[in-house]
């Protein structure tokens, strides 16, 4: 089989579509709370997301992991296999989903002790916590859920799933805000509501495109010690890779607010910019994801070749257009998210960085849809850890010498690190797949 342009779009332009409006939400969020007028309220957003993050992304590989085996599944045309890749990890993610609940004033305790908030800045982030940790059964079902249509290609139901739970949120958080006059609570309030919504219609269409009964294979979701262990291991390279990256944006976080609650904020809305040309090359990284899961499946080495120079060239692509629109229009990102004359004073100075991110981390970005796709995860952890030292490294020295500069030097190492430690390994791919 042979890949084209034509066919990697047809199912990369709907991942990249529906992926880029999860981190808008954070945007919108930040953007609705910054038009209010107080830096306070955009860093109580800014650390309640991260705490958010922490939890969801620690778990991430709910999502990363169904893809890749669901991909295999349709690969190998196994009924069967299909049906486990979706049952197994979602009944995990209602384990770990209420698990957070429980565990509420431990994981807020915590994340107090570790980002160290001004007291102004503590208060709304708690209102923001308090209210979003009710949706984090919601929100790691939805990756299963949205993992399994991503890796059996149903690139339509992908998009229609997170494009109207997304958008609705962004009008509730308008209205909540605006109009109730709710504040943070009203952001909190606003994504919750979306996350139920977005599950309810995730199931929907789950069911109605499975080519297998859930009633007949809702034995699959009976696992042994032996069946739980083995998935477990499996995931383990991702949840470490996972630890890595938080690592990495909680030390974000709190050095940024250690700097003071504008420099906080600024680097806030910096954040919410990176994070937008992450998930847009993060809907490329799902299409090769989807295509190398299936040359494994099928044990086709020329369509993995056709997925790695395909997954490069528009790659590349993204790479120019992202970096001539951040420098085009920076000046009018951050007027999206507030008009408070001292962040944007701190925001264009800092300006550079955003002009460069795309440049530094598309490929890496990309290139790791591959490897998840394919199951080789033991170098995305390896490189992962790699790159956390250089940036633990870097802004420990940086920080120092150049204050708010030299934390978002060790932020672009970082990105460049995740591409140069792991570009080497892909020949474990092309061995996996003709093994």
């Amino acid at each position: 089989m042979r890949l084209s342009h034509n066919d990697y779009l047809k199912i990369a332009f709907p991942f990249i579509v529906s992926t880029v409006t999860q981190p808008l939400l954070g945007a919108v969020d930040t953007a609705v709370v910054g038009q209010l007028g107080m830096a306070e309220l955009i860093g109580g957003v800014a650390i309640g997301t991260v705490i958010m993050n922490t939890l969801y992304w620690l778990f991430g590989f709910f999502r990363v992991s169904t893809t890749g085996q669901s991909a295999i599944a349709l690969g190998k045309n196994d009924v069967q296999e299909q049906a486990s890749s979706l049952l197994r990890p979602f009944m995990l993610a209602l384990i770990v989903g209420l698990f957070f609940i429980l565990m509420q004033p431990l994981i807020w305790q915590g994340a107090m002790l570790i980002i160290s908030p001004e007291e102004s800045v503590a208060v709304h982030a708690k209102t923001y916590f308090g209210i979003m940790i009710y949706g984090a059964p919601f929100v790691l079902l939805n990756y299963v859920l949205i993992g399994w249509l991503m890796g059996q290609a149903k690139a339509k139901a992908t998009l229609f799933t997170q494009v109207f739970g997304n958008v609705l949120n962004i009008v509730l958080d308008i209205v909540f805000v605006y109009y109730f006059d709710l504040g943070v609570a009203g952001v909190a309030y606003a994504s919750l509501i979306a996350q139920v919504t977005t599950f309810a219609i995730g199931t929907y269409l789950v069911i109605n495109t499975s080519k297998f009964s859930l009633r007949e294979h809702i034995s699959m979701v009976k696992m042994s010690r032996a069946d739980l262990g083995v998935i477990m291991s499996s995931n383990m390279d991702l949840l470490l890779r996972t630890v890595c990256i938080l690592v990495f944006f909680n030390m974000m976080a709190r050095v940024g607010s250690s700097l003071g609650s504008d420099v906080l904020a600024a680097n806030a809305i910096m954040m919410q910019v990176t994070f937008i040309v992450s998930y847009m090359f993060d809907g490329v990284a799902n299409a090769s994801s989807v295509f190398a899961g299936k040359a494994v499946g099928k044990k086709d080495a020329t369509l993995l070749e056709d997925v790695i120079k395909l997954n490069t060239q528009w790659t590349t692509g993204f790479v120019v257009v992202l970096t001539l629109l951040t420098f085009v229009f920076k000046e009018q990102i951050v007027l999206l998210f507030t008009d408070i004359p001292a962040l944007l004073e701190i925001y264009l100075d800092m300006s550079i960085w955003l002009i460069v991110f795309p440049l530094v981390a598309g490929y890496g970005l990309t290139f790791y849809g591959i490897f998840t796709g394919t199951g080789t995860t033991r170098p995305v952890r390896n490189s992962s850890f790699i790159t956390l030292m250089v940036f633990l490294v870097v802004q420990f020295v940086a920080v120092g010498l150049w204050g708010n500069h030299g934390l978002w030097l060790a932020f672009t190492l970082f990105y460049i690190g995740r591409f140069v430690f792991l570009y080497p390994y892909i020949g474990q791919i092309k061995d996996r797949c003709l093994a």
